[in-house]
């Protein structure tokens, strides 16, 4: 009886892990783009997502995932976390749904999506040149980089 809960417990806790939302990573040089199949290389401009059953997806620049999700590739609901680099911290995945969004040709992105996303309002005013649009929420980034 003893044994068999003991399995029971393992199998249950295993389980967990398995299916668990885990927060995405990138190998950078060695990742291949979900949606582009490019290499994922540029750390200031990489995004990754998700899925509620702990599947990854990683993209060479924002407006890869955003085409890659409204493109039906994962369903927007099964989304469990959407991630970005930090413009100002190379490589560093913050949340994209609160990010700060600059949009403009300042930012060469290796897709040309030209998004920037900043962890606070103060870094993406100061990284702001010249004319583009900014800041941009989630929302707005999205809508922009559909088209």
């Amino acid at each position: 009886m003893r044994r068999s809960l003991l399995l029971l417990l393992t199998l249950v806790t295993f389980g967990s892990f398995s299916c668990s939302q885990v927060d995405p990573t990138i190998d950078f040089g060695r990742s291949e783009c979900a949606h582009c199949r490019m290499n994922v290389v540029d750390r200031q401009f990489a995004a990754a997502i998700s899925t509620n059953k702990g599947r990854q997806y990683v993209f060479d620049d924002v407006s890869c995932m955003v085409r890659f999700v409204e493109a039906g590739n994962v369903a927007e609901e099964q989304v469990a976390a959407w991630r970005v680099c930090d413009h100002s911290a190379p490589g560093v995945l913050i949340d994209a749904t609160t990010a700060f969004y600059l949009h403009g040709p300042a930012f060469r992105s290796p897709m040309r999506g030209d998004v920037a996303a900043f962890l606070t309002e103060d870094q993406c005013r100061k990284a702001q040149v010249g004319s583009e649009d900014g800041p941009l929420d989630w929302t707005a980034v999205r809508t922009t980089l559909a088209k």
